[in-house]
C-alpha cells in the first residue's frame, strides 16, 4: 500500500503552537467550570420529553448561498437559494426559489438578505395556510425567529435594517392569522441566556451549557423572552462587561444612584437603554405584532440517543409548547440531532460554487461591454477556470 505524506509548513506550524497550547489551557479551565455549570440543573425545571400525543404536520423554511461569495470589481456576487419542504396529509410539498446577489457590500449584508428572503417566504406560506391552501401546524426556521436588531430594539426608520421590522412583523402577523406554531432552531448558538439560571456570567454559550446540564431524553424551558431578556441584560452589562463594577452598575440602573466611574456610568446607561428599547419593540404601534416576540419561549432539549442539546425558540400558537418539543425530539435525525425536515430543506436549498460560476458566466454574456469590467474578479488567480 502506498504511503501518503502530508507536508506541514514548519514556519506556520511553529507560529500556531503557542495558540494551540493556550486553547488547550482554556479548555482545561472550562473542564473545572463544568461542575459549576451543572448547578443549573438544580435550578431548572427539567422534564422527560414525552411522546407526541398526536400527529403533527410541519414545514421547514431555509436559505443558502454560494459561499464564499465571488469578490468582483463591482462588488460581492453569489446566488441565494430559498425554499421550503413540508409534510402534510397530502404528502411531501416542496418549493425552491432563487435570487442573484450582486452588491458592493460585505458578506454580513448578504447573510441578512438571505434571512429576509426566508422570513418573507415563511409569511407567504403561513398566509396560504390561513386561507386553507396549506395544511400544517408547525413551521420551522433555521435560526432565531427575529432578525437583528430585533428583539432588542427596533431598526431605525429609513436605515438599512428597517426591512427587518417589516419582515418579522409580517411573519408574526401571518402566524397569528394561521394559528401555526413558529419554531426557530439556531445551529450556531452564541447566546448566553442560561446566565439567568447560572446566576452570573455564563462562561460558555447556551448550547454548550445545556449539553452539560441535560441528559438524553430531557428538556427544560427557560422562559419567555419578555421575562428572560431583562434578567439576562442585567447580568450581561453589570457582570459580564462590568466585572468588579457589577454592584455599582446595578445600583445606578435600579435606584438611580450616581455611578462612581465613567465605565460604570456607560454600562448603567446601556442597561437602561436596553429596557427602554425592548419595551418599544413590544409596544410598537407601527408594528403591532412584534409584541408576540415577548411570548417566544426559549427552550432546550436533548433528543434520545444524542450527546448535544438543541436550543429552540417557540412561539406557541398551535399544539402547545411541550407537545411541540415532543414532536421535534421524536423527529430528530440520528446523525445531526436536528429535526429531519430541517435537514431535508437544508439539502434542498444548497447552492454549489459551480452553479454560482455558471450564473456569473450567464451575466457576463448579457452585460453591456462598457461595464463588463465590473464583473471581473479582484483576484484573477482564484477564477482561472472562468477567465
Amino acid at each position: 500500500m502506498e504511503d501518503i505524506e502530508y507536508w506541514l509548513e514548519p514556519d506556520l506550524l511553529n507560529a500556531v503552537k503557542y495558540d494551540v497550547e493556550k486553547s488547550a489551557e482554556r479548555l482545561g479551565r472550562l473542564e473545572k467550570l463544568a461542575e459549576s455549570i451543572l448547578s443549573i440543573r438544580d435550578k431548572a425545571a427539567i422534564g422527560q420529553i414525552p411522546r407526541p400525543a398526536g400527529e403533527h404536520y410541519a414545514y421547514a423554511v431555509d436559505s443558502s448561498y454560494g459561499s464564499p461569495p465571488l469578490e468582483l470589481v463591482g462588488g460581492v456576487f453569489t446566488v441565494i437559494a430559498y425554499g421550503y419542504v413540508g409534510r402534510s396529509r397530502q404528502g411531501v410539498d416542496k418549493f425552491l426559489g432563487g435570487a442573484v446577489y450582486f452588491e458592493d457590500r460585505d458578506e454580513q449584508d448578504l447573510s441578512r438578505h438571505a434571512a429576509l428572503l426566508e422570513r418573507k417566504l415563511a409569511a407567504r406560506l403561513l398566509r396560504r395556510k390561513a386561507r386553507g391552501l396549506k395544511d400544517f401546524d408547525i413551521l420551522l426556521l433555521d435560526g432565531e425567529l427575529a432578525l437583528h436588531p430585533l428583539p432588542f430594539n427596533l431598526a431605525v426608520p429609513g436605515g438599512k435594517y428597517e426591512e427587518a421590522n417589516k419582515a418579522v412583523e409580517s411573519l408574526l402577523a401571518a402566524a397569528e392569522e394561521a394559528r401555526a406554531t413558529l419554531v426557530g432552531l439556531a445551529k450556531r448558538v452564541r447566546s448566553r441566556y442560561l446566565s439567568v439560571l447560572y446566576g452570573g456570567c455564563l462562561p460558555v454559550n447556551d448550547r454548550a451549557a445545556a449539553s452539560l446540564v441535560l441528559r438524553p431524553g430531557e428538556y427544560m424551558v427557560l422562559g419567555r423572552l419578555k421575562d428572560v431578556l431583562p434578567r439576562w441584560a442585567e447580568i450581561h452589562y453589570a457582570e459580564c462587561e462590568g466585572g468588579r463594577l457589577r454592584d455599582e452598575v446595578i445600583r445606578c440602573a435600579r435606584e438611580g444612584a450616581a455611578a462612581g466611574s465613567a465605565k460604570a456610568a456607560r454600562l448603567c446607561e446601556r442597561l437602561k437603554e436596553f429596557g427602554e428599547n425592548f419595551a418599544s419593540v413590544l409596544s410598537s404601534g407601527q408594528y403591532p405584532h412584534l409584541r408576540l416576540l415577548g411570548d417566544v419561549a426559549v427552550a432546550y432539549y436533548m433528543p434520545p440517543g444524542s450527546q448535544t442539546a438543541v436550543r429552540v425558540e417557540v412561539l406557541d400558537l398551535g399544539p402547545g409548547l411541550e407537545e411541540t418539543l415532543a414532536f421535534l425530539a421524536a423527529t430528530s435525525s440520528t446523525v445531526t440531532g436536528y429535526p429531519q425536515i430541517l435537514d431535508e430543506v437544508d439539502r434542498y436549498v444548497r447552492v454549489t460554487p459551480e452553479f454560482v460560476e455558471a450564473v456569473l458566466m450567464m451575466l457576463i454574456k448579457k452585460a453591456p461591454q462598457k461595464v463588463a469590467g465590473m464583473l471581473l474578479p479582484n483576484n484573477l488567480q482564484k477564477f482561472r477556470r472562468l477567465f
